[in-house]
């Protein structure tokens, strides 16, 4: 461990991206929200950054962005709903 907090180091070094090679929004989303945070990108649509089981807003601000957030984020909410 460093001098830095724990928590912050572990998440350093825990950080990791999942590729997705097909957009299939479940798939997504039921790796967004078992893995709750953490990177992941998407073949032919980008990276993206997810928190607390939602994509974050994309630090690319296009539309292709917005609406694969919009729609994995809604996803989410279905499997939430679920339980």
């Amino acid at each position: 461990m460093r001098a830095k907090g724990d928590v912050v180091v572990l998440w350093e070094e825990s950080k990791t991206m999942r590729i997705f090679q097909r957009y299939n929004p479940a798939k997504v989303a039921m790796y967004v929200k078992t893995l709750f945070r953490g990177r992941l990108y998407i073949k032919d649509m980008g990276a993206f950054e997810f928190d607390q089981g939602k994509i974050l807003i994309p630090k690319i601000k296009d539309k292709r962005h917005f609406v694969v957030m919009s729609e994995v984020n809604r996803q989410v909410m279905r499997l939430q709903a679920e339980m």
